[in-house]
């Protein structure tokens, strides 16, 4: 964590804090020292403590429905309790999918979900950076949004 604290110690207080798998978790530990954060993105796992999630924090979460790491009853439940704690959650499940379906060298990647997640992905940050230029690889166009668990079509 003191890693992680450091590299983003000279970002903007509202910085938009972002993680994959494990460093989703890392994310959500930053926003107890990051009261302003404009947002959490978070890619094949779970992370924030809701007793640290300043109210209206927006979070956009992807997961795969067929991940033994963070299987659907589990999100469901963080998600609850990050709602009930004040935070705009926007969950997208992606059905027959694992753990890594954004990573092109793992036998999880799938070609269609990673795209939906990165346009998903890149949608939110363009959203919370309020018209900012944002420093993030473009894999792919933007896409729909969704607040019902589902990617749309």
């Amino acid at each position: 964590m003191r890693r992680a604290r450091e590299a983003v110690r000279a970002q903007p207080a509202d910085a938009v804090l972002a993680g994959l798998s494990m460093g989703a978790g890392v994310a959500g530990e930053l926003l107890a020292d990051r009261p302003g954060t404009g947002g959490l993105l978070l890619l094949h796992g779970t992370g924030g403590d809701p007793r640290s999630v300043p109210g209206g924090l927006p979070v956009q979460i992807h997961v795969g429905r067929a991940d033994p790491m963070f299987p659907p009853a589990t999100v469901a439940a963080w998600r609850d309790e990050m709602v009930a704690a004040g935070a705009a959650v926007e969950l997208f499940s992606y059905p027959d999918v694992a753990h890594f379906f954004t990573d092109p060298g793992v036998p999880d990647y799938d070609e269609t979900a990673a795209a939906q997640a990165w346009q998903r992905g890149l949608r939110f940050l363009e959203a919370q950076s309020g018209g900012r230029s944002t420093s993030v690889s473009n894999r792919s166009p933007a896409a729909t949004r969704t607040s019902n668990g589902c990617p749309s079509p």
